[in-house]
């Protein structure tokens, strides 16, 4: 049977499921499903759009981890399968190319390390492509004609949606009119409308974001805008940055993505430029901070689509493919079945595959402690114990009492817990023996208990557990 797009497709998206089903939520995806909870036009940390996506899934599996994590999966599966559009539509219906395409983009470290988990990168990286693919069809149809205007306008729709995602999707229309105005081709559309009309579109879905930033003091922008400010310059981690570019897609398909230039495909300038703003601003963010891994992701299909050429002009095509494939599979497997085994923590640090470990005998531990003191609810002082709180005692209503700016979405403090015993649940430093923090958050304030989150005999968290009451903030409890 010979392979499609679509059933390979499928493939990895029984894959991504079944990774979703078994992996415990870490505390970025919990947090983003407290926000699915409460839908807003704007959050202080990210666009809404993963909100959107997670309270898809939660609508149709509850707040189960399958729940939280269905659609950006699905998402994550989508981008793929266009990727093999695009592959398609570039090589003229070559047999066989936009296939490997699809598998080199979904077998890359970053496609298949997270394309099972709730992210903003999973609408960010859908976009992005679906983006790169409507362009494509917008710039290969006759501009005269009614299916160039529909192609157009849906590319400025899904930019706009990818600004919803995150941040980053915008630099993907500067690309588009980097190739515009660098390319002849590109030039030609200048003198016509279709351009014009795809910036109209593309900030059509961002002013309901625009106007929550409005009544909420740019609270979002403001955030997200500090990123672009540089803080020093230094090469320190410029050699990251370029290893992080050619690593994510794996070595073999870096390889043969930049042999494809030497005969580059059609449409590869369009590519290639959509993608340099956000190659140079990351280079740029590198001269003062490291670029973090998940951001590249979009870039993926940049590499994909050309190594698929690329092996395919090469002297041992079968041969080169199978090594290109195998490496790749071993590298990217390899990676999440080590990060996300159930069995042994990756170090002592904070990192999302040991945020996923440890839980049961300090769930245990929480209960115990709420049933004994009489607490009602849980307090905590930060957003990450905020969210996994939350979704792992969904009987108890947990609430921040500090970094408040966070939490507007979820409307006013509940009254009747100002007065009510309560639980503060922080993370402890090692030094301390007690909540150096309570006493300035709560008028009463009781001694503290100690938990520990072990797997495997490795200690990966150490809480404070005080029992409290009388909450002091007047923001949170106004007189």
């Amino acid at each position: 049977m010979r392979l499609s797009v679509f059933t390979i497709s499928l493939a990895f998206l029984a894959v991504h499921l079944a990774i979703a089903a078994l992996v415990p939520l870490f505390d970025d995806e919990a947090y983003y499903a407290l926000w699915a909870r409460d839908l807003a036009l704007g959050y202080y940390d990210h666009p809404p759009m993963i909100a959107y996506m997670i309270r898809m899934g939660t609508n149709l599996f509850g707040e189960t981890a399958l729940g939280i994590r269905l659609f950006p999966a699905i998402g994550f599966v989508a981008s793929g399968y266009l990727v093999g559009d695009m592959a398609r539509r570039m090589s003229g219906g070559a047999v066989g190319l936009p296939v490997l395409a699809t598998t080199l983009y979904n077998l890359s470290l970053l496609v298949f390390a997270l394309g099972s988990f709730a992210t903003p990168d999973a609408p960010s990286t859908l976009f992005w492509v679906a983006a790169l693919w409507a362009a494509i069809r917008a710039t290969n149809t006759l501009p005269d004609t009614r299916s160039a205007m529909l192609w157009w306008v849906c590319t400025g729709l899904l930019i706009g949606f990818g600004g919803l995602s995150k941040f980053t999707n915008a630099f993907l229309a500067f690309g588009l009119l980097a190739y515009l105005i660098a390319t002849l081709k590109g030039r030609a559309y200048l003198l016509t409308r279709l351009p014009y009309m795809t910036v109209v579109a593309a900030i059509l879905p961002l002013l309901p974001y625009l106007f929550w930033n409005l009544q909420n003091d740019w609270l979002g922008l403001e955030r997200q805008g500090a990123r672009l400010v540089a803080s020093g310059f230094s090469t320190r981690y410029l050699g990251e940055y370029a290893a992080l570019l050619l690593l994510a897609p794996t070595p073999l398909v870096s390889w043969f993505a930049f042999r494809a230039l030497k005969a580059p495909p059609k449409d590869s300038a369009l590519l290639v430029w959509s993608s340099v703003p956000l190659l140079l601003y990351f280079a740029y963010h590198a001269t003062h901070a490291p670029v973090q891994a998940n951001w590249i992701v979009p870039l993926q299909a940049l590499f994909a689509i050309p190594a698929a050429f690329g092996l395919a002009q090469a002297q041992s095509p079968r041969l080169w493919t199978k090594a290109t494939l195998a490496i790749a599979l071993l590298m990217s497997v390899g990676l999440v079945a080590t990060t996300f085994n159930p069995f042994t923590p990756i170090g002592t640090t904070d990192n999302p595959p040991n945020q996923t470990r440890g839980w049961s005998a300090t769930q245990d531990a929480i209960t115990e402690l709420l049933e004994e003191t009489g607490a009602t609810w849980i307090a905590t002082t930060d957003y990450a114990r905020t969210g996994s709180l939350a979704i792992r005692f969904p009987q108890v209503r947990v609430w921040s009492v500090a970094q408040l700016q966070r939490y507007g979405f979820r409307g006013a403090f509940p009254s009747e817990l100002c007065t009510a015993p309560g639980l503060l649940i922080e993370r402890a430093r090692r030094s301390e023996t007690t909540s150096e923090t309570a006493p300035s958050l709560f008028e009463t304030v009781e001694a503290t208990h100690a938990a520990i989150r072990t797997q495997d005999g490795v200690s990966l968290m150490r809480y404070h557990l005080t029992p409290v009451s009388r909450v002091k903030s007047p923001d949170l409890c106004p007189n």
